[in-house]
């Protein structure tokens, strides 16, 4: 695999990483993080993390522009999650020789944010993956409520992430209509595993395929099996590739 170089940049006082390829390809991916995710001022949860730090370097290999933000920690979908974002786009967009529509690769709560993204910004994009997606606050909310202790670390999380107090984030729970609320015709790919996330399977990926399907939208759904390994990467070539064809 060839040396991967990356550059840190700082936007809203928010640290990012972009990883630049040797050979480039023209296309750039745009990670949005689960609440694991992280970027410091000199490295990130990517580049600390030696699966991730391989899955980075495939990436470049293979020709990807790379790029992500700390995007305010665990932010849970917050609006400035998708604000940041789209500045931080802009930014690279501006300063890099890449196609301006752009991948997207999303993890657990990243989901939220990337909903968010492609129902806003569909032409900026040309397709988004999955990984073990939370697609729904609500859901989740419903999911934790019987461990008390996860349950209010996730309430205190969103009431830092929205700027609200417990009430009102009770209000916004109930209400809460997770992916009903996006009909965003961007193609979209989901591998979810059966063990190992909070994310249920049933009630998050399964029910994104079945209102999309309804909706007659792009949705492919791979559930990964405990103990198989795959090459994420090659994966997501594989499926990238199918967009970028027009450019």
């Amino acid at each position: 695999m060839s040396k991967v170089s990356y550059r840190m940049f700082e936007i809203n006082n928010e640290k990012g990483i972009i990883h630049l390829p040797e050979k480039p390809n023209g296309f750039a991916v745009l990670i949005i993080g689960d609440v694991n995710h992280y970027v410091t001022d000199t490295t990130s949860f990517w580049i600390q993390h030696p699966e991730r730090s391989m899955f980075i370097g495939s990436l470049t290999e293979l020709g990807y522009t790379v790029f992500y933000s700390n995007l305010f920690g665990r932010n849970w979908g917050n609006p400035k999650s998708l604000d940041l974002l789209h500045r931080m786009y802009h930014s690279i967009i501006k300063q890099e020789i890449v196609n301006p529509k752009i991948h997207l690769f999303s993890e657990g709560m990243g989901a939220l944010t990337a909903l968010r993204w492609i129902d806003r910004y569909e032409s900026l994009t040309r397709s988004v993956a999955f990984l073990n997606p939370c697609f729904s606050l609500k859901v989740h909310a419903e999911a934790v409520k019987e461990q008390k202790l996860f349950y209010k670390q996730f309430h205190r999380e969103v009431r830092q992430a929205y700027g609200m107090n417990e009430d009102e984030v009770d209000q916004l729970l109930l209400e809460d209509k997770g992916f009903e609320q996006y009909q965003s015709s961007i193609p979209v790919k989901i591998w979810h595993y059966t063990q190992g996330t909070p994310y249920l399977f049933q009630h998050h990926s399964r029910e994104y395929e079945k209102y999309r399907e309804q909706l007659g939208l792009p949705i492919s759904l791979t559930l990964q099996l405990p103990g198989r390994r795959i090459d994420f990467a090659n994966k997501l070539k594989s499926f990238y590739q199918q967009y970028e064809k027009i450019l």
